[in-house]
């Protein structure tokens, strides 16, 4: 019911679907038939909408279904490692997938049809799974010899694997673990048992062959959006205010008490300082996101949830021991639900509110824009010859519906922009931009660039193209609010 409070499909959601769209279509995965550019970073996902394409089924509604899915999912995974950890299942268990589902970020992005969710839904399987493979009799314990039984198959290598395949932090979440893995050996002054290898091949059985494809197919060893991305001069900045909002938002300010709380779970601590630490550094280094509700960090909060139960477990626990009355702690937790809830409240109205701020994109704006988007992309398919192309910022949603050449302005699906063109700013993603000799160069029909929408037809538009052998356009568009979108439109 949280997720549905948003309820949208992001413009760059739509980058994966003409990927997609294009492998089922064509056999090829590109967002340009003939041009071998990878301008996704989830190809889990981007495979699981070729399937959903391929069984003629509709991507912009089951990248929705499937991202509550994920969402509900993770809920389960958490609640079954509470209980396992611990040896018994109890009520208490129950707090930590509700303050997820109650959570704006984790239930924002359960929509949005990005990859969000099934990536968390992977790397949340992967270290919970490692965590209880290193407790149980015949798991990493016994590889070391401290059982006499075969070791427990490590599937939390294989949890990894794919949670790396959904995007590219999988192997960052994958190399920790590792790094935890090894601390572990060294304590114990024990060298790698036959399980430590069974981990790492099971990680590599699958990453491995994929990665040796995707370098051949595209060449090079990173995705396109990596060399579109870096060179920013001043990153820390909108890094830091980012992460400082998805604190203050959720209230994570009250966890270092919590953990305090919760200290005596001390096989955990040392695994979630270096998750939360390693995974918190990178977002911050890159500079956030430009959409609202912290997308890049849903991944941690799986965790955060598992530190609250704990938390509260030791909490109550305490003041049993002390013979307080129930109704004290019971009063304060009501109040203190209550608080939370008309946060949760307050940040879901804003967000959902029409607008940036900071360069940050609301909820409710990315909402607007796709709806705009589909109009527009709808009128280029009815309306455009099938051999015209376009220019735009606005890389997902349009393309998609017009099935027309496109080149990517910011560059995520061009590879001269993503390795030439040197960047500036500092929002991410927005660094790079197409010169206008090289879009001149490839003769392009339409002219887009970000999407002028207005309320009546405009003048003469930005850029002076008139002299280079463009006419500027307006059109009213079916469906599109406001009605009037405008354009350079070459002439041929």
């Amino acid at each position: 019911m949280h997720a549905q409070v948003f309820d949208f499909v992001n413009d760059d959601a739509y980058i994966s679907f003409r990927y997609a769209d294009n492998l089922v279509r064509h056999g090829e995965l590109v967002y340009n038939p003939g041009e071998r550019v990878e301008g996704y970073t989830n190809f889990l996902w981007t495979m699981t909408m070729a399937a959903v394409l391929g069984l003629g089924g509709d991507p912009v509604v089951y990248s929705r279904l499937l991202g509550v899915a994920f969402g509900l999912g993770g809920l389960v995974v958490i609640a079954r490692f509470i209980a396992r950890w611990r040896g018994e299942a109890r009520l208490v268990d129950g707090i930590g997938p509700l303050w997820l589902a109650a959570a704006p970020a984790y239930a924002c992005w359960s929509s949005g049809g990005l990859e969000t969710q099934q990536f968390t839904f992977f790397a949340t399987l992967g270290w919970t799974s490692y965590l209880l493979e290193s407790r149980v009799p015949g798991g990493a314990d016994a590889a070391a010899g401290e059982s006499g039984q075969v070791p427990r198959f490590p599937a939390s290598g294989l949890w990894f694997a794919l949670s790396a395949l959904a995007r590219p932090e999988g192997m960052l979440f994958f190399g920790l673990t590792g790094l935890h893995r090894l601390g572990a050996l060294v304590w114990r002054r024990r060298w790698p048992g036959r399980s430590d290898w069974l981990w790492g091949a099971a990680f590599c059985i699958i990453f491995v062959p994929y990665y040796a494809w995707r370098w051949s197919y595209y060449g090079w060893p990173f995705p396109n959006t990596y060399y579109v991305k870096v060179g920013s001069a001043s990153p820390w900045g909108p890094g830091l205010a980012y992460f400082w909002t998805w604190i203050r938002d959720h209230h994570l300010y009250l966890w270092p008490v919590l953990a305090l709380a919760a200290r005596r779970h001390r096989g955990f601590w040392c695994l979630f300082g270096l998750l939360v630490g390693g995974l918190s550094l990178h977002v911050v280094r890159v500079g956030g996101d430009f959409m609202a509700l912290h997308r890049f960090l849903v991944p941690l909060m799986p965790m955060l949830a598992v530190v609250l139960v704990f938390a509260v477990e030791a909490i109550t626990s305490a003041i049993r021991a002390r013979g307080l009355p129930r109704a004290v702690p019971a009063l304060a937790g009501l109040l203190l639900l209550v608080g939370l809830g008309v946060r949760t409240a307050q940040v879901d109205r804003w967000a959902l509110e029409p607008g940036s701020e900071g360069g940050v994109d609301r909820i409710g704006w990315l909402r607007m824009f796709e709806g705009q988007c589909r109009a527009i992309g709808l009128w280029l398919r009815d309306n455009a010859p099938p051999d015209a192309s376009l220019a735009t910022t606005a890389a997902g949603i349009i393309p998609y519906y017009s099935r027309l050449y496109t080149l990517d302005i910011l560059g995520l699906n061009d590879e001269y922009i993503a390795h030439e063109v040197p960047a500036r700013g500092n929002r991410p993603g927005h660094t790079k931009v197409a010169p206008e000799r090289y879009i001149l160069d490839k003769h392009i029909d339409y002219l887009v660039y970000h999407p002028t929408i207005t309320a009546r037809p405009t003048g003469q538009g930005p850029g002076g193209m008139a002299s280079k052998g463009y006419v500027w356009r307006s059109v009213q568009v079916p469906g599109l609010d406001p009605p009037y979108w405008s354009f350079w439109e070459r002439r041929r």
